[in-house]
């Protein structure tokens, strides 16, 4: 018992001793390194803050590294959470992605201070890295890495002149005075220890007081990455006076200084406002709307404050007088708004022209936009149309209504700039519909405009605009529809092969099925070669002369509505009219009631007609100006297809070692759309020596689309098919034929097959 007690005592006073110690460590206020519970929490492990510095061999702070100045890396360890407390003896870890670092090993202890210092050399190294600090006793402790790079020895920042590095020089252009809200150019070159273009790229920062307080600004902004050499864009914007600019190297204290020149704010200033119209026509080819040989060009001159200033004296002048172009006055003064303008009159040359604003007194000065002098009239070799996705043949044309194609028509004048805004273009067609016209960089057709066309529902671009062509009636001539050839016709002749009936490669003639012709027609002038370059037809010239414009429905370049004497007007059958032309329309421009041919006398109509030729070799007059094109219809569902030796003799067969052709056509010989995909397969003892596959072209040309077939086999017979799949929503149609083949020889056969002759 008393040996129990005994040890029961000893250990409450164990147990006592234990408390005591905690009440003293607890509420005594030691050490806050000491007691239990460690710094790092619930690692057991102090934790710690990192900072790293890089400086140069001056001491001065970097983040570059050359081959002449290493970098000193300075890690700095402080106990989290006692302000910055500096740790000693603390073993750091570093890691540097380029360079050479030393200590080789990559660790360093911390000094009294809490720093441990690396050197990072380039090791023949170029670009950037980062360096990594961490402490691998303390995993709790965030690692922290900085950025820098490594840079050529020497590098130094001016500019180049004639091949020459000018050190310490930023090349600064215009010369001379800068308007206060002008714009200039900083040329900066990086060049190495020989003055050659750096290859490296270097980030230079661009500083200036205008800068700094928001007077100004660069384009690209600072730093600019600079690789050899770069401009960068100047603009001031409520600067004056001197603006030194300065560019200093990053990470280095090279640098290039130049001086930018602002006129002072209380100068007034001159900005171009507006010229109207921006093209103005030839002279003595003016009238009408959007047909002006003047042009009113504006300035404005305001003060330091962006004010109008009023009663301002400005001097004009033009880039260029070529062709006799003038100035309506060569001085203004400034209104109450601040506007100050003149007047450009055409010459009798195409040129572009600016006009030059300097205010009096000072050298402040401003250029016009580029003002264009032209004829303004779209001419006949200048007129184009084209045709939209989907291309010229139209799958189910003939069977489904609300198929769309887009047209766009381009226009451009004598002198191959584009037209005026507003220049209208007015269409027709033969068969299906189409919006009446548009407006080139206006409008486009009322149809073409709405949200679910094909075209373009915006602003067109200037000299372009677009129309909407859709499938619905008519599809076939007005008078004698029958007429219309067919390959299934009584009197068929296709003079590609002997048959009877099918796809020819030939144009059946006329009246053709299946073919819209388009017409647009706008008022415009002829072509001719201006063979002394004066700007002016001159007798003798060689030109284009232009009948009135006219659909052409037969596609033979003529206006034919009546040919022979059994062909009435209109016809009553297609008797005695076989080129189809009984249909023709034309623009009667003069409205006479008749057409004509402006043969008698053939002049060359336009507005470069001089005043002196007009009525004597020339005409002032106007023509329309016509482009056509022609869409096809398509027969789909009905395809048909014949195989023809290359010899125009049809067959049912396919004959090892002869060479034969495939036709596919509709019902009225017309191709399929562009992008059909024709394929050839066999069956039994056939094989193909020729292509599998042929894409269908995208063509206006008549006739029927040919592919070439060759098989060969081991002397048994077979079967072909050609199939085809046609582009949009065709329906595919495929046929089948016969096809045989010769025995190879026998190998045994000492002849090798042939026959010995005695």
């Amino acid at each position: 018992m008393i040996n129990g007690f005994a040890t029961i005592s000893s250990r409450l006073s164990i147990v006592f001793a234990i408390l005591f110690t905690i009440a003293a460590c607890g509420g005594g206020g030691g050490s806050s390194s000491g007691g239990f519970i460690p710094d790092g929490g619930g690692s057991g492990v102090p934790v710690y803050n990192l900072e790293i510095s890089f400086f140069d061999r001056n001491g001065n702070p970097t983040n570059s590294v050359t081959s002449a100045s290493a970098a000193t890396v300075e890690v700095l360890v402080t106990k989290k959470g006692s302000a910055k407390t500096p740790a000693a003896s603390i073993l750091v870890s570093g890691e540097a992605t380029i360079g050479e670092l030393s200590p080789a090993a990559g660790t360093a202890l911390s000094n009294e201070n809490g720093i441990a210092r690396f050197q990072l050399a380039t090791g023949g190294e170029l670009g950037a890295g980062a360096f990594t600090a961490s402490v691998a006793e303390s995993p709790d402790t965030v690692p922290v890495t900085f950025n820098y790079q490594i840079t050529q020895e020497g590098l130094r920042l001016g500019s180049f002149s004639g091949g020459v590095f000018l050190d310490g020089v930023i090349d600064i252009q215009p010369e001379g005075q800068l308007s206060p809200s002008g714009i200039g150019a900083l040329t900066i070159a990086v060049a190495d220890g020989d003055g050659n273009y750096s290859e490296t790229e270097e980030l230079v920062k661009i500083t200036s007081n205008c800068l700094i307080s928001g007077k100004a600004s660069i384009d690209p902004l600072s730093p600019v990455p600079i690789t050899g050499q770069s401009t960068i864009t100047y603009t001031a914007t409520g600067c004056e006076g001197d603006d030194v600019i300065t560019a200093t190297l990053s990470g280095s204290a090279n640098s290039a200084s130049g001086t930018v020149s602002v006129a002072p704010l209380t100068a007034n200033a001159i900005s171009f406002q507006s010229a109207e119209p921006e093209l103005i026509v030839l002279k003595g080819t003016g009238g009408g709307t959007g047909r002006q040989e003047s042009s009113n060009v504006s300035f404005v001159v305001v003060d330091t404050d962006n004010n109008p200033v009023p009663g301002i004296s400005v001097e004009f002048a033009l880039s260029t007088s070529i062709g006799g172009l003038s100035l309506g006055n060569t001085t203004g003064t400034s209104d109450s708004v601040g506007i100050v303008s003149t007047s450009v009159f055409s010459g009798n040359v195409a040129t572009v022209v600016r006009v030059f604003a300097r205010i009096l007194g000072n050298n402040v000065s401003t250029t016009s936009d580029v003002l264009s002098v032209s004829t303004g009239l779209p001419d006949q070799n200048s007129i184009s149309l084209s045709v939209g996705d989907g291309g010229f043949t139209v799958e189910n044309g003939f069977s489904q209504d609300g198929v769309e194609r887009c047209i766009t028509v381009r226009m451009a004048d004598k002198y191959n700039n584009l037209v005026p805004l507003g220049t209208s273009a007015v269409f027709t067609t033969e068969y299906g519909s189409i919006d009446s016209s548009c407006i080139l960089g206006v409008s486009n057709g009322e149809r073409a405009r709405g949200s679910s066309s094909k075209c373009s529902s915006s602003t067109p671009p200037q000299g372009a605009c677009e129309v909407s062509w859709i499938t619905q009636e008519p599809r076939l001539p007005t008078i004698d529809p029958s007429s219309v050839k067919r390959i299934d016709d009584s009197d068929y002749t296709c003079s590609g092969h002997n048959g009877t009936s099918g796809p020819c490669p030939n144009d059946l003639g006329g009246p053709r099925g299946g073919r819209s012709t388009i017409l647009v027609t706008s008022v415009g002038e002829e072509s001719f070669v201006d063979q002394n370059g004066n700007g002016a037809f001159d007798e003798g010239e060689p030109f284009v002369n232009l009948p009135e414009a006219f659909i052409d429905h037969n596609e033979d370049g003529v206006f034919t509505p009546v040919i022979g004497p059994n062909c009435t007007n209109p016809p009553t059958s297609s008797s005695d009219c076989e080129i189809a032309g009984f249909e023709e329309t034309f623009v009667d421009f003069n409205n006479n009631g008749v057409y004509d041919e402006n043969n008698d006398p053939e002049f060359y109509n336009g507005t470069l007609c001089p005043p002196e030729g007009d009525g004597v070799y020339c005409d002032r007059s106007l023509i329309s100006v016509r482009a056509q094109t022609v869409l096809t219809l398509s027969a789909n569902p009905r395809w048909d297809i014949l195989i023809a030796t290359t010899s125009g003799r049809v067959s049912n067969t396919a004959t090892e070692g002869v060479t034969y052709d495939v036709f596919v056509s509709d019902v009225y010989n017309n191709a399929p759309p562009g992008g059909s995909i024709v394929t050839f397969s066999t069956g039994g003892d056939c094989r193909l020596v020729s292509d599998s596959s042929f894409e269908v072209p995208d063509t206006v040309s008549r006739g029927a689309f040919g592919a070439s077939l060759q098989i060969d086999g081991d002397g048994g017979n077979g079967t072909v098919t050609a199939k085809l799949d046609p582009a949009e929503n065709g329906t595919p149609y495929s046929e089948t034929f016969n096809c045989s083949t010769t025995a190879p020889p026998d190998p045994n056969d000492p002849n090798g097959g042939l026959t010995v002759g005695g």
